[in-house]
């Protein structure tokens, strides 16, 4: 009796075992991935200077599918990082953006709106750019996406096969951030250096 208990839950286990396999294969085939990244001009920069972030957007389905976006960008770091209205690339429809702070956001979407072929999407574009100005303080600057704070989703893919093109959410968005070292500009270098010397000089 003990062995028949055992064996019936070895069997209810391993069918539970096949049904969530079943179901996460199929989710897994189904799904739909939308990526926004962020880049930059430069990997390193010194204070009071100046460099231009990018927002790129991709996904994983194929031909033209990216059709809008709703996008907030946050800098974080030791300093104030003052932040430039944002500049649309030109295939970008409807393009609405603003900064305040250490926030940029931005929203838009593809110019053929009524599809049915959606081309050319926004898959692979860099929708908008902005500048920031670094302030004094050197240290590792973060900058962070996620959704902005219009009524769409960060970004939807568009469904074809009419006459006007049907906005879909996608399953899931991969937020890809950027970080920025903020290095002592060489002017400042060479003033503190200086500055070291003359105290050296001063207490002999």
């Amino acid at each position: 009796m003990i062995h028949a208990w055992k064996r019936d839950q070895t069997v209810k286990a391993t069918a539970v075992a096949t049904i969530a396999l079943c179901g996460l294969t199929t989710i897994a085939a189904a799904q739909t991935v939308g990526s926004i990244t962020l880049t930059s001009s430069v990997a390193t920069i010194g204070i009071g200077d100046t460099f231009t972030i990018g927002v790129i957007l991709s996904d994983n389905i194929s031909g033209n599918s990216v059709f809008a976006f709703d996008l907030m960008i946050e800098g974080f770091g030791p300093g104030l990082a003052i932040m430039g209205d944002p500049t649309p690339d030109a295939s970008v429809f409807g393009f609405a953006g603003s900064a305040s702070g250490n926030t940029v956001t931005g929203l838009g979407g593809a110019s053929d709106i009524l599809g049915p072929t959606l081309d050319p999407s926004l898959d692979g574009v860099t929708v908008f750019t902005f500048q920031v100005t670094t302030a004094i303080t050197c240290g590792l600057y973060d900058f962070t996406v996620s959704d902005g704070p219009g009524p769409g989703a960060a970004m939807q893919w568009g469904e074809g096969g009419g006459i006007v093109i049907n906005p879909r959410d996608y399953d899931e968005i991969v937020f890809n951030n950027l970080s920025i070292f903020v290095n002592p500009a060489p002017s400042t270098v060479s003033l503190l250096a200086g500055m070291g010397l003359l105290a050296t000089r001063r207490r002999r």
